[in-house]
């Protein structure tokens, strides 16, 4: 009887803790209920901030998105030529980054007549960027051809102007135009202001190293007006440097004499200093070289045809006041007995050593000029040194006197990557062979482009063995989940399904490392699996070197980089060569260009070293000097067409 009042009694007590809880709730809710204020959209001075900051970290499409913010609020605005302008700097920027669908997508939806009020230099951008994307998708004569509207229209202001004349010389160049290159470049070096020195001496350099890929005939017939025309100056210089390599003894009298009739001529001293250092490499010249080879081994064969061309070029007498003794030695397998053959050389007289051939032979070299000790000083080899390979890894510093020079399957990965780049590429596949070789493929690829800025996406490794190479192609292609997929509905169902597989659909090419063998089964593989349309980029080693209509017939749309004696007209001495060593010279054959030119080098290095900018053009490639006195290779570009290598 107790408990009931009790209870009684605390009821409206309990009431009022309900009640205050429930209205605590109300007043929370309330709260949550009502919408935070939006921040403060950013005003245009901080949406251009935040493009510059994107462009600095270099990602393109974030800056691109901050100028299109800025076009909807100006056409919002009603300002029809500002809204124009940032659309044409947001396509600017994707073309920067290669996103060639967003920069198609933005200037299809550009008005077709610009506003009235919009000055010539807008309607000249619009143009200069169609020509651009033409160029980036690599057809040069359409770029070629929507730059011409703009030719010699004195309304453009001089910066605008400056960059038509740049984007014609590098299209003309991507055509084969060379000397069409050349002329606009001309026209271009009087448009750059005399203050912008670092711009106008980078002008001069491309058009002196595109001279440079001229022949001697062609920099003789291609002189049509009288001195003092800035462009015959600029062809005649390059004859001059071109026949000092052959006879440098009367290289300044030369130069005298095309001042006085080039008087003013626009030139870089520069490159004037680099044409008359050819008589100086004259005095350096070696009279007495050695060249360090292994005379058996795994390498005996590709050392005997380096020897080959080494000699054969020397014979040629293509430098015919130049004829020093050349003597040479076996090498043996052990890289620590290479120190050895190389002090007999430099005690017998050897002003100069060519070698040696074995990777590990050129680290041991590399190690100890680093350290001294079997050296008389640290740092410093005893005579200059051309190695016939590249050592291993990259050192803070190499010896004084050594050059490294090679067919270094890196250097074409790295121009795989850019060609693709140029191509208007930015997202890559990868299909390499197991094993060391295939992943420094990988490793170079990789690093350059995706210091290009462009994605690896995916890549994958095969057993280079084999004959099927379904399991990586479908791996790289996400073919195997498709097919997971399709197992997992069948077991559900219990019954099998009609299924056509999706390959991925985000890469723009693949980066194929293979040799022959491989590359002509591994090209109708992807066409099998529907890889048919994805352009495929490779090396030079899927070519034998000998074209083979039947062999590779499979291998149609390849590109790929190879040697300029492999692409080109085959040069005398390639005949010389085919002709002495019929049955090697196909195997073998670039090692044979590697030879001559590394005989061709010897009164070349010291220019190439003082002059970076200086270029040779040599059987193995247009050569020059790079990080770590390496001969970088530049390479002609080729694909494969009805099987028969065509150019690119």
């Amino acid at each position: 009887m107790r408990r009931a009042p009790r209870r009684r009694l605390r009821q409206p007590a309990a009431l009022r803790l309900a009640a205050l809880l429930f209205a605590g709730l109300a007043f929370l809710g309330g709260c949550a209920v009502t919408p935070p204020a939006p921040p403060a959209a950013p005003d245009n001075a901080e949406l251009l901030a935040e493009a510059r900051q994107a462009l600095a970290r270099g990602d393109h499409q974030a800056a691109a998105r901050a100028h299109l913010r800025l076009a909807e609020r100006a056409a919002r605005a009603g300002e029809a030529l500002s809204a124009v302008e940032h659309r044409l700097q947001a396509a600017d920027l994707l073309l920067q980054g290669n996103h060639l669908e967003e920069v198609r997508r933005i200037l299809a939806h550009l008005p077709e007549r610009l506003p009235e009020q919009a000055p010539a230099a807008v309607s000249a951008r619009r143009t200069l960027l169609l020509a651009r994307l033409a160029l980036a998708e690599n057809h040069p004569r359409q770029a070629l051809e929507r730059l011409r509207s703009l030719e010699g229209d004195v309304r453009l202001p001089s910066d605008l102007a400056a960059a038509v004349h740049e984007w014609r010389a590098r299209a003309y160049l991507r055509a084969g135009n060379l000397l069409e290159s050349v002329r606009e470049r001309v026209a271009l070096d009087t448009l750059l202001p005399v203050e912008d020195a670092t711009r106008r001496r980078e002008n001069q350099i491309q058009l002196w190293q595109t001279l440079q890929r001229l022949s001697e005939p062609a920099l003789r017939a291609l002189r049509l007006a009288p001195p003092p025309d800035v462009l015959s100056g600029w062809l005649e210089l390059a004859q001059i440097a071109r026949e000092a390599q052959r006879r440098p003894q009367t290289v300044r009298e030369r130069v005298a004499e095309w001042r006085l009739r080039y008087p003013g001529h626009p030139v870089e001293e520069e490159i004037i200093a680099a044409v008359l250092a050819r008589q100086l490499d004259e005095v350096r010249r070696p009279q007495h070289i050695a060249l360090l080879l292994p005379h058996h081994g795994p390498y005996g064969r590709a050392a005997a045809a380096l020897r080959d061309g080494f000699l054969a070029a020397h014979y040629a007498r293509e430098f015919p006041d130049y004829r020093p003794i050349i003597r040479i030695y076996d090498v043996p397998e052990d890289p620590n007995r290479v120190v050895a053959v190389y002090h007999r050389a430099v005690q017998e007289g050897a002003e100069l050593v060519v070698g040696p051939l074995r990777k590990a032979a050129v680290d041991r070299l590399l190690e100890l000029g680093i350290q001294g000790g079997a050296f008389p000083r640290a740092g410093r080899l005893p005579v200059t040194t051309l190695t016939l390979n590249y050592a291993s890894h990259l050192p803070a510093r190499v010896p004084a006197g050594l050059f490294q020079f090679g067919l270094a399957p890196e250097d074409e990965a790295r121009q795989v990557a850019e060609r693709a780049w140029l191509d208007g590429h930015n997202q890559a596949l990868a299909l390499l062979p197991e094993g060391p070789w295939g992943q420094r493929l990988l490793n170079a690829f990789r690093e350059t482009w995706e210091a290009l800025g462009g994605k690896l996406l995916e890549y994958q490794f095969y057993p280079p063995k084999d004959n099927d190479f379904s399991p990586s192609i479908q791996a790289l292609l996400n073919l195997d989940e498709s097919y997971a997929q399709r197992r997992a509905v069948e077991a559900v169902i219990g019954r099998p399904v009609k299924f056509e597989p999706r390959r991925r659909q985000d890469a723009d090419f693949l980066f194929l490392g293979a040799f022959p063998r491989q590359a002509r089964l591994i090209r109708p593989q992807l066409k099998f699996h529907y890889a048919s349309r994805l352009p495929v980029y490779a090396t030079s080693h899927l070519f034998t070197g000998r074209p083979d209509r039947n062999a590779d017939r499979d291998m149609d749309g390849i590109v790929f980089c190879d040697i300029p004696w492999v692409l080109g007209d085959p040069p005398p001495l390639k005949r010389r060569v085919e002709a002495l060593w019929p049955q090697s010279a196909t195997q073998y054959t670039r090692f044979y260009a590697l030879g001559a030119d590394a005989y061709r080098l010897i009164p070349l290095l010291e220019n190439l070293h003082t002059y970076r900018h200086e270029r040779f053009s040599g059987a193995t490639g247009t050569l020059y000097l790079v990080q770590g006195n390496r001969l970088f290779r530049e390479l002609t570009w080729a694909h494969f067409r009805n099987g028969l290598p065509r150019p690119y």
